[in-house]
């Protein structure tokens, strides 16, 4: 959040100050600091860039969709090694008002910071890499999934507001947003179409069609019962990170476990909107070992032209994760017949058993 423009800043303390633990309020005013400073340039970036981002065509972005923790990562990496597409870098989604004027100050501010691995499974970390926008988005608007990762114990009912969109008002908020971030991100790119990844992308698939008709779309799954142990792993180590508010642990698996079958259902709902030929599926345990192979098919069925030049660029990507170790997980059967009973439909439709 110390990304955020004063606006946004303003509307998140007017709207969930009271919600904040009491503790976490030196925290608040820290972080009040750099944003008060950097708005300056933040004007000033809209001053010089606002017309050229307002008149810039976005190309038929390309979306990949999946849970958390099903390797929508891992499959980013490989497709932002195609120099045809454009992407998000890390650095980028910490400072998105001011990232076309001050590139350089966010290198040298965040690279000394930057560890080398994401603590949650040890995939490389790096300032150009590719990353996902929910926080980027959230520096831009109230209305997504960040404002519930600083306040746990709203989870739920953020998710519902910003992802499942029963708030009409959020729902056009975070596509204005979403609208003015991609057009901003083409410009930066010079004009490449976009691959973004967002788990919780998962769920606004309808959304994302009534902002870019034209979308494309690459779903990846993976076996539920990996999903929830990890994605328990995730928050266990994320949410610290970021919360302004104690929490327990009950509250953030119960999220999960309704969250999971409640985005599901909002997909198989809105996979019926896309338009033939933009989207494709992948199997999470077809895709390891058999990256070039089903990389091919992706491309093949999205009509993207250009696989053969950046093949042997991905195979170079896959190449540094011969020795890649994913993490393992304990599976209580009684937390096994948990999740299959929540997420029978999606065991179903997904084809697991």
């Amino acid at each position: 959040i110390i990304g955020a423009d004063i606006c946004t800043w303003t509307r998140f303390i007017w709207r969930y100050g009271k919600d904040i633990d009491w503790r976490f309020w030196p925290k608040i005013i820290v972080l009040t600091f750099p944003i008060l400073a950097y708005t300056p340039v933040v004007w000033m970036e809209r001053f010089r860039f606002g017309r050229k981002i307002r008149e810039t065509k976005v190309k038929a972005p390309i979306f990949i969709i999946g849970h958390q923790r099903s390797g929508t990562t891992y499959l980013h990496y490989l497709l932002g090694r195609d120099l045809q597409f454009g992407y998000l870098t890390v650095k980028e989604s910490f400072m998105p008002w001011i990232y076309l004027t001050a590139e350089r100050h966010l290198e040298w501010m965040l690279g000394r910071k930057m560890p080398e691995t994401r603590p949650m499974d040890n995939l490389k970390l790096g300032l150009d890499l590719p990353t996902e926008p929910e926080y980027a988005l959230g520096n831009m608007t109230i209305s997504t999934m960040l404002a519930g990762y600083m306040l746990p114990k709203q989870l739920y009912s953020i998710f519902r507001k910003t992802v499942l969109f029963e708030d009409a008002c959020a729902k056009e908020e975070w596509k204005g947003a979403l609208k003015y971030f991609m057009q901003k991100l083409t410009l930066k790119n010079g004009g490449k179409q976009l691959i973004i990844k967002a788990p919780e992308n998962l769920g606004r698939v309808k959304e994302i069609l009534e902002v870019f008709p034209d979308a494309k779309f690459i779903h990846i799954h993976r076996d539920p019962y990996r999903v929830y142990f990890s994605t328990e792993r995730l928050y266990g180590i994320t949410l610290p990170m970021v919360a302004m508010q104690y929490c327990s642990d009950d509250v953030v698996k119960e999220f999960i476990m309704r969250s999971y079958r409640e985005m599901f259902d909002r997909f198989f709902e809105a996979r019926k909107l896309i338009p033939e030929g933009n989207l494709t599926e992948i199997r999470y345990d077809n895709l390891i070992g058999g990256e070039l192979a089903e990389l091919e098919r992706v491309y093949s069925e999205l009509g993207l032209s250009g696989f053969e030049v950046a093949k042997p660029f991905i195979k170079q990507e896959v190449k540094t994760y011969e020795n890649y170790q994913t993490n393992t997980y304990n599976y209580p059967p009684e937390r096994m017949a948990q999740i299959y009973s929540n997420w029978k439909s999606v065991f179903d439709e997904l084809g697991y058993s």
